[in-house]
């Protein structure tokens, strides 16, 4: 909501306009308000105070209290205020500048979302306290009505004393996790197989504790496949490729060589970002053409290497030009975008051959890289313009 919309529910001068909506107008404003803002509302009339008492989207954050005490009080006053008949839609909790005093007041704050239904759970806490990061309650990974997840910041710990952490999330859609603390590779296995209607997926900067295998978790790498996704958005370590092979829509962070065991035959968005080590003995290109043919419907493929201007020269392999060409250029790849592009470590052998062969191919975008300079520029684009080209619709764009 606009810092206008905000001075004017609280502006003397706009009250009577702003009270003779209707409730349902009034609530849906109250809906884009921080709870602590949205609360301040009762002191303009008592036709506010039930208004904000029955919100099912509750938003707190810490930034906006001068200390964990008072950000304490304000969170457990609400929660003790409200309903508790009242279900809660969504529940986001931020702590980034103060966090809790102690753990067991942020456990009760998710509990008290937990018992209340939650739909929607979102946590950030950016503030760790003295023992470091945050533990996850394990009740959230049995929550049933749970259909968003996002954590940011936080440990999950699969193994509780003597017995295993159970995960049965069966309606959860999306998972967004950014730097998640998880104690062996394997949890990150279990938590995905206990979501099995998984659409949209989203892995930033995991953190595992242990290369030790659990002996009680599955340890195949192919021994998970998300049915159901539709989105990944992944750069992070502890992710395989494989697993992620029903997707519609891919990001993903390429910093060694996956595996690619599996046919991608939904994928048609693909974005792959390059940020290899320096020296490695990954065979990039053998392995980008590989999985062109793993991935027979891909219409868009983005392509950038992030490394390019730092480590020109690194070795990713010989370009060899494959025997057979992939189904997704014969018949169905339109766009075509190459970030951060040389002429170095095969890159315009792979221009070349995505040109010649892309028979639908309608855009051609070539970016180069910032230490190229106008000249070389000017000179890479005749060379572009001189490649055959299969597609009688298309010109490639260097910028």
């Amino acid at each position: 909501m606009s810092k206008r919309l905000r001075l004017s529910i609280f502006s003397r001068k706009d009250r009577d306009i702003i009270s003779s909506l209707p409730d349902s107008i009034l609530y849906h404003i109250l809906s884009f308000l921080p709870t602590k803002d949205a609360a301040a509302t009762s002191v303009l009339a008592k036709r506010w105070k039930p208004l904000w008492f029955s919100q099912l989207n509750l938003h707190f954050d810490d930034k906006y209290f001068p200390d964990a005490f008072a950000f304490r009080q304000f969170l457990y006053s609400i929660i003790t205020i409200r309903d508790n008949t009242l279900p809660i839609h969504s529940f986001h909790l931020t702590c980034c500048h103060h966090g809790f005093y102690y753990r067991k007041d942020f456990y009760n704050a998710v509990y008290a979302a937990i018992t209340r239904r939650v739909q929607n759970l979102s946590i950030d806490l950016c503030y760790h306290d003295r023992y470091g990061i945050m533990r996850l309650p394990t009740l959230v990974l049995t929550t049933k009505t749970l259909s968003v997840l996002k954590l940011k910041r936080v440990k999950l710990i699969m193994k509780k004393k003597d017995h295993d952490v159970v995960v049965d999330l069966p309606y959860l859609k999306v998972l967004h996790l950014e730097s998640v603390c998880f104690t062996y590779y394997q949890d990150i296995i279990k938590l995905l197989s206990g979501c099995p209607i998984l659409e949209d997926f989203e892995a930033k900067d995991l953190i595992v504790k242990s290369s030790r295998l659990n002996p009680l978790l599955p340890s195949g790498r192919d021994a998970l496949s998300i049915s159901n996704l539709v989105r990944a958005n992944i750069s992070s370590v502890g992710i395989e490729l494989d697993w992620l092979r029903n997707a519609h829509h891919l990001c993903i962070q390429v910093w060694r060589n996956y595996g690619l065991n599996g046919m991608f035959h939904n994928l048609t968005y693909m974005e792959l970002t390059f940020k290899l080590p320096y020296p490695t003995g990954f065979t990039k290109w053998t392995w980008l053409t590989k999985l062109l043919q793993k991935s027979p419907k891909l219409q868009t493929l983005i392509i950038d290497e992030i490394n390019v201007d730092t480590v020109p020269y690194y070795n990713c392999g010989e370009w060899r030009e494959p025997t057979t060409v992939p189904e997704c250029l014969s018949s169905h790849l339109t766009t075509c975008t190459i970030r951060n592009y040389s002429r170095f470590n095969c890159g315009f052998q792979f221009a070349k051959y995505i040109m010649q062969n892309s028979r639908v191919l309608s855009t051609m975008t070539i970016q180069s890289s910032k230490s190229i300079d106008t000249d070389t520029k000017f000179q890479m684009l005749k060379e572009l313009s001189l490649c055959p080209m299969i597609s009688t619709t298309c010109k490639p764009l260097l910028i």
